[in-house]
């Protein structure tokens, strides 16, 4: 019975504070008015046609999803050639700067990273701040964490020594160790650093707002501004970021199970 009543209000307090507030911005997206009730009054898609009708709006999710994907490439390749090194090296030194590599942007507040990327980059004759570089810039040190972490933690799982001694004597060169035994064995460090990744890429708003310029701005910082148009409006808005995030999600887990399946029947 305690067992029961810890379960049940663990899922009233998950519904409360995750699920309640995503289903009333999903029923606020399609609602006339909303203004101190429970639920708004009416049933409308006004809301969702008006935002994809503004131009600054669409371009800013096109903005925030290619910072993303590029975040997740470009982190995946600086991941896996970084514990490598630091697995087959196997310096003491080299480890602990790696877990400070890890930590550092972690301690770091993404208000002073951004501060410190705008004072860092605003030359006189030479400025990337409010340009898309930046902001890409930003993104991958914010979340080159979350992607070190779990591939780390799935090369420590690895007896890749082994590994790479039996290829090496078998005569696999090193780019077919890479590609075809270290990459297909750090999918599972992968996937879940890509979604790491994704995620907090796509809905980063303080870096953003301070390294982007009106041609660079991504969808948390305009959707911030939509709370200044109408309720309704915030919400659709809201709502489409939350979707945006959950198929971008849901295909990185099909790709991470596809790519799974084909690396298991080709070592088979």
């Amino acid at each position: 019975m305690m067992r029961r009543a810890l379960w049940l209000s663990g899922g009233i307090c998950w519904f409360a504070y995750v699920l309640a507030p995503l289903a009333l911005i999903l029923v606020g997206s399609f609602g006339e008015k909303w203004f101190g009730t429970l639920l708004p009054d009416g049933f409308t898609l006004r809301w969702y046609a008006d935002l994809f009708s503004k131009t600054m709006y669409v371009r800013a999710m096109g903005m925030s999803l290619l910072v993303a994907c590029l975040t997740v490439f470009i982190n995946a390749l600086v991941g896996i050639c970084s514990v490598y090194a630091v697995s087959v090296l196997g310096k003491k030194w080299l480890r602990r700067a790696f877990e400070f590599v890890i930590l550092l942007p972690i301690a770091i507040p993404p208000v002073v990273m951004g501060l410190g990327l705008v004072q860092g980059f605003n030359w006189p004759s030479f400025s990337l701040v409010g340009t898309w570089q930046l902001l890409l810039g930003a993104h991958l040190v914010y979340t080159l964490p979350f992607m070190l972490r779990p591939l780390m933690a799935n090369m420590d799982m690895l007896n890749w020594t082994v590994l790479e001694e039996a290829g090496t004597s078998l005569g696999a060169t090193p780019f077919f160790l890479a590609t075809r035994v270290l990459v297909p064995n750090l999918v599972p460090g992968l996937l879940s650093g890509a979604i790491m990744t994704f995620a907090m890429s796509l809905g980063e708003f303080q870096l953003a707002v301070m390294v982007t310029g009106s041609a660079s701005q991504t969808y948390p910082v305009v959707l911030y501004q939509a709370f200044y148009v109408s309720t309704g409006f915030a919400c659709a808005a809201t709502t489409l970021l939350v979707l945006f995030s959950i198929l971008s999600l849901g295909a990185v887990i099909f790709l991470g199970r596809l790519f799974g399946t084909r690396s298991a029947g080709m070592a088979v």
